[in-house]
Parts: structure tokens; sequence; C-alpha cells
């Protein structure tokens, strides 16, 4: 069994919890590190001997993502890119997941709870599948649509609430008195283990790493990627932890605002980084404020960034990912820098088809329309009543009324009387965008 400790009070804890009760410190597992990495062996078990010791492992072939060099957008320097787009379910959360989903199968968890608004929902969902545990996810109306696909494609059951993600983690801690293991990434102290190996690799295929550009959501990336170059300077492998860049959208500015780097723009922030008050806000500022610092950039920003990306070096990253090379575009890049890709664009492909014949996809602010519409499009005819049972979201019948009614004032959905009853029918306009 699996102990964790505080760093900062000392006090012992019997669950994963990511701070501590009663100090608020950073809590740890506690188990004998050795550097030990074994290339052979697959996923995230190469490193077993840097992670705590667990009866079980649940691997889909995660971590080990390539290293790869620019080859036209920093043509004349020495930058790299961390593809974790090449993970199982597409994202780096995969490395946490497995750490996470392993645990709750070795001490005999029955299900699972967790709150994300995208990709720690899908890789959870997916490593899950393989113990057969069942998965509950509490995702915010804003989450990209495909996420939600992929997360009931694993099997995992899917709340949608009109809340923000902040809420939604908060909300996930009651469900642990109804016996169920929380999965959520900045609630658990082994999300940080999985995604820590992050820096394993970065170290394997470049020692002479000078800096990380990383995205900024909740700052658990920051904070894992800076606690694995730590562990390898305490057993003297290298002589210092690269400078650690912290990049995140004037939508959101969080780390910004605390560091006094930036104002609010009013932008609406990418899903995926959009919390607003992180459980983890104060330990990730120190670590920036000492070890990194914080960019700011706007959206249009990100989706050049991306854009240059895919056309100049054939990588395809989802907009949370691009914000990353939008820092480093933005504030410039050392020699042997490197800039941390999160998640595959295909987990979010809607700022690729702006201007294209799908740019009616741009209506959809959130998923729930276009659940919807895939309803209606395999079931024509259905009522109201009958698209809110099909949805199974944890949404009124009434709020699927007013869906409807947008859809229908849009020419996305069309109604006719039958037998007293509305029944709903999609148009061929609405046919374009779920093709």
């Amino acid at each position: 069994m699996v102990l964790f400790k505080c760093v900062k009070c000392g006090r012992s804890h019997s669950k994963p919890l990511i701070t501590c009760s009663y100090c608020g410190g950073l809590v740890r597992p506690v188990y004998e590190w050795f550097w030990n990495p074994r290339r052979g062996v697959e996923g995230i078990w190469g490193f077993r001997d840097m992670l705590p010791r667990l009866d079980r492992w649940i691997g889909l072939g995660e971590a080990w993502t390539p290293l790869i060099p620019s080859s036209r957008l920093f043509r004349d320097q020495t930058v790299y890119f961390k593809d974790e787009g090449r993970n199982p379910t597409g994202s780096f959360r995969d490395r946490a997941a497995a750490l996470v989903v392993s645990h709750a199968c070795s001490i005999g968890a029955k299900r699972i709870i967790l709150a994300s608004d995208g990709n720690m929902g899908v890789s959870v969902s997916a490593y899950s599948a393989r113990c057969g545990l069942k998965t509950r996810i509490l995702v915010p109306s804003s989450i990209d649509p495909v996420k939600v696909l992929l997360m009931k494609a694993f099997g995992g059951e899917v709340l949608m609430h009109d809340k923000g993600i902040d809420e939604l983690v908060q909300l996930s801690r009651m469900y642990e008195s109804k016996g169920y293991y929380n999965a959520t990434s900045t609630l658990n102290a082994l999300s940080i283990e999985g995604l820590k190996t992050i820096s394993y690799e970065l170290f394997l295929d470049l020692p002479s790493v000078r800096e990380v550009f990383i995205p900024l959501g909740s700052g658990l990336t920051v904070l894992s990627v800076y606690i694995g170059f730590k562990e390898l300077l305490e057993h003297g492998l290298i002589n210092r932890i690269p400078k650690l860049i912290g990049v995140e959208t004037c939508g959101n500015p969080v780390y910004s605002m605390l560091l006094g780097a930036g104002k609010h723009c009013y932008e609406k922030p990418f899903p995926g980084l959009s919390y607003k008050k992180p459980v983890l806000g104060r330990i990730v500022s120190d670590v920036l404020s000492r070890n990194g610092g914080v960019i700011m950039v706007n959206r249009r920003e990100a989706i050049n960034a991306a854009k240059l990306l895919s056309r100049l070096e054939g990588l395809f990253v989802e907009p949370s990912s691009a914000v990353a090379l939008a820092g480093a575009l933005k504030h410039g890049i050392n020699d042997y820098g490197v800039v941390l890709l999160t998640g595959h664009g295909l987990k979010g492909p809607w700022m690729y088809v702006r201007g294209s014949r799908l740019r009616e996809t741009r209506i959809f602010p959130g998923s729930t329309k276009h659940l919807i519409l895939e309803i209606l499009a395999e079931n024509p005819g259905l009522t109201g009543y009958e698209v809110w049972k099909e949805l199974g979201l944890k949404i009124t019948p009434q709020a699927v009324y007013q869906h409807l009614r947008d859809l229908e004032d849009q020419g996305y959905v069309e109604s006719r009387l039958s037998e007293g009853k509305k029944k709903y029918y999609i148009t061929s306009k609405a046919r374009k965008i779920i093709s």
C-alpha cells in the first residue's frame, strides 16, 4: 500500500491527496527512488524504479514520445518539440491516467469520479476500461464535443454541468463519501508522478535542455515537470533545473495576475485552460517565480502558432497546446529550448476549419447542441423530452427545449406536429456539420 506524506508539515496520509488537509502543503507518495530507466519496457512502467510501487500496472503504451527538432520555424536555432499527441488517447494526460488508474485498481476501487474539461476525462476512461472500472466524469458545457465522444466511446458516464471547471473539481469531492475513487488530476498526487516522466525523457533525449515552454491551465504540468527535474538534480544527474516558462492566454491570466505579469483581455479561454482558482495556485506561482516565468498570449497568437506548426513542421496540435508555441514565438526561445505540445489537433480541430465549408461549426460554444444534432441524425422525429432522455446529461428538459429553439432559429433543426406532439428533425444545413 502506498503512503503519502506532506512535504511541508510531514503529516502522513493514506489517500493520494495532492495538498495536505492540515497545512495546504504539497503531498507526495513515499517510496525508494533510484535512476534506472528501462527503454525496453512498454509504457510509463519503464520508469518503474522512479515511481510508487503498485500491485497492478495498467498501460496502453504511453510515454516515450518523440523529441522532434524544428526544421523550419526555428531554422537558425536548435529548438525541439516534445510531441505528447503521440500518446494512446492523443494527450499527455495518459501519463497521469496510467498511474492514477493503476493505483485505483491496486487498492480495489470499484468506480472512479473525476472533474475534467477534456483530456484527463478521456484518458481515465480509456485506462479504466483496461481494468473494468466504471468512470463518471463531470464536465463543463464548454468542453470540445469530440472529447465527450471519446469519453463515451471508452465507456465513461458523462455528466455535463453549466459550471466552471473549478466548481466541478470541488463537486467531485462529494462523491468520495459515496465510495468513489477521485481521479481528478488536480486533486490526486499520483497525477504528478505520471507527468513528471516528461522531465526524465527530456533529460535522456536532450541532457543540455535549457528551457521548456509549457501551457498553463491549473499549473499541474509545470509543477510536475519541475518535480521531475528536481529529482534528477537531487540525485546528481543534472547540475541545474531548466528554466520553465508557463504560457497562458489573456482570457484566463491566473498566474500572470498572481505574478504581476499581465491584464485580463476578456477573451474566452481555450478548453483545458479555463481554471480560475487552481488548487495548486500558490505552489505553482512559487515555482514559476523561482525557476522560470509566465508569458501571456491572446487567442489569435495561439491559433496562428498552431497553423504555423502544422504548415511548417507537420505537427498538428489542439488550441490549448498551441499557447506554448505562441509564447516561444512571442518571447523568443534559446538554443536547446523545448516547446511542450500537450495534445493532438484532432482533440480540438475547430480552429482549423475556419473559413471552410464547415464554418458553421463556429456557432457552437459548447458541445450540447452538437450532441443534440447527432441524436436527431440517428433518431429523427424525437420529441424534446425524448431528446433529453437520449442525451443522458445532467441538464433540465427546459434547457434542452431552449437548445432546440436556438437550433431551429438558426436553421439547423425543423419541427413538425405529429399526433399533437412537436417532433424534431435536422436540416441539410446541419448534416454538413455532423457528417
